[in-house]
């Protein structure tokens, strides 16, 4: 059977950039966010692999009209994929992550999974995680309250990591903390780790991202659908500099507990 690999965590925290160095493994396939087709009803018509939905190798089986997408959960979906991926790989990626209402899917999938399932958490320094969040709704010019916001996707964060730390609990053999800023600075050593617990004897090949067919990702970071190679991987910094202190000062207290236990001062 085709073994799980979810990304935990919360959004804005590097999880499409790992999930598509994953694909680095020949034996993995990588549907991005499968919460967000159901949630969304599939509006995004295109997968990353240049197909239509309903051409995609992957996706055209799950959602064919015997097979409705409005009687599917996360859940569901993601199983059906990972059905449909047992053809051709050996593992699947759900980049879904642990925001609020799908902080159990991780206990949920595992229950139907056991030992063929395993939790990567990923985590980011809150603050670049509420500036990232930020940029992203000046890009969709939105209008928000800057510092609100802040304190909302701080309380958010925390939400998040802290389902996926009562996961790890529960399970720990079934999970793996990340931090971002380990895995930028060494991403073949923390991608290896990755595979060996899921995969022992899989290796991440540079030479194999964008060419294999195995990114179907519907869903994700814009990242998703440009080239990438293992020299263009780097820390997004800009927060240190560009955010205003006023905004870290809402950040930092509401996240501090959590943040003290990743090792951000």
């Amino acid at each position: 059977m085709t073994k799980l690999i979810y990304i935990g965590g919360y959004g804005h925290s590097g999880s499409t950039l790992l999930e598509y160095l994953l694909t680095g493994c020949t034996e993995l396939v990588a549907c991005g966010e499968v919460a967000s087709v159901v949630r969304d009803r599939l509006k995004k018509k295109h997968c990353t692999c240049g197909r239509r939905s309903e051409a995609c190798p992957i996706w055209s089986q799950v959602l064919s009209s015997g097979a409705p997408l409005t009687e599917k959960t996360h859940e569901a979906l993601t199983l059906a994929l990972l059905a449909r991926a047992g053809k051709r790989f050996d593992l699947m990626v759900d980049s879904t992550k642990t925001a609020l209402g799908h902080a159990l899917a991780p206990f949920r999938l595992r229950r139907a999974l056991g030992e063929d399932f395993l939790l990567v958490h990923l985590v980011r320094d809150p603050r670049a995680v509420a500036w990232s969040a930020i940029k992203k709704t000046e890009r969709r010019k939105m209008t928000v309250n800057r510092r609100l916001y802040c304190a909302r996707v701080a309380l958010a964060w925390s939400a998040a990591n802290l389902a996926c730390e009562l996961f790890g609990l529960f399970h720990p053999k079934q999970y793996l903390r990340l931090r971002y800023e380990d895995f930028v600075a060494a991403p073949r050593e923390k991608l290896d780790r990755i595979f060996q617990r899921m995969l022992p004897g899989a290796k991440f090949h540079a030479a194999t991202l964008g060419v294999t067919d195995n990114r179907h990702q519907l869903y994700g970071n814009r990242m998703r659908g440009k080239p990438l190679t293992l020299e263009d991987v780097k820390e997004d910094r800009a927060w240190q500099t560009d955010m205003p202190a006023s905004y870290r000062r809402v950040v930092s207290p509401l996240s501090a507990i959590l943040r003290a236990r990743y090792g951000y001062s």
